[in-house]
C-alpha cells in the first residue's frame, strides 16, 4: 500500500534513489491461481475462497468496549506496512528517513480513508495431493 511517490519524499532522499527503487508486486486473479494449480499438476484444488478484509483488519469488529477512531485505523495500517517494508526501504534509502517517511505515509492514508475504505482480498486454498 505504501506509495513511494516523489511527493511523499521531497527533501528526504535523492530523486535518483527513488528512480532506482523497484518493488514489483503481482496479485494473480482467481482464474490464474486455478490455472497454475491445474498446470503444475501435483495438487487438486478442492476449495478456493476469497475474503474481503479492511486494511485495518476490521479492527472495530474485534474490540467490544472500545471506540476505534480513524486515527487509530490510520496508525494500524501505517505500522502494519512499516513492519514488512521497513527493512527493504532501509536498504535503498537509509534508516534516517524512516520515521519521517512513515509519518508522511500515515497522512497519505488518512487522506485516502476520507474518500473510501481501503481493503484487500485474502485467498484461501484447500488442495489435496494427487496420487
Amino acid at each position: 500500500m505504501l506509495s513511494i511517490d516523489p511527493y511523499l519524499i521531497p527533501g528526504l532522499v535523492e530523486e535518483e534513489k527513488v528512480d532506482l527503487f523497484n518493488l514489483p508486486l503481482y496479485h494473480p486473479t482467481i482464474e490464474e491461481i486455478k490455472q497454475e494449480v491445474e498446470t503444475e499438476g501435483s495438487f487438486t484444488l478442492q476449495t478456493l475462497k476469497t475474503f474481503k478484509i479492511g486494511l485495518d483488519a476490521n479492527l472495530q469488529e474485534d474490540i467490544v468496549d472500545h471506540v476505534v477512531d480513524s486515527k487509530m485505523r490510520v496508525e494500524f495500517i501505517a505500522k502494519y506496512d512499516r513492519a514488512f517494508l521497513e527493512s527493504i526501504l532501509i536498504a535503498q534509502f537509509g534508516e534516517d528517513i524512516m520515521d519521517e517517511l512513515f509519518s508522511r505515509f500515515a497522512k497519505q492514508i488518512a487522506q485516502f480513508m476520507e474518500l473510501k475504505s481501503p481493503y484487500v482480498f485474502n485467498i484461501t486454498l484447500f488442495m489435496t495431493k494427487c496420487r
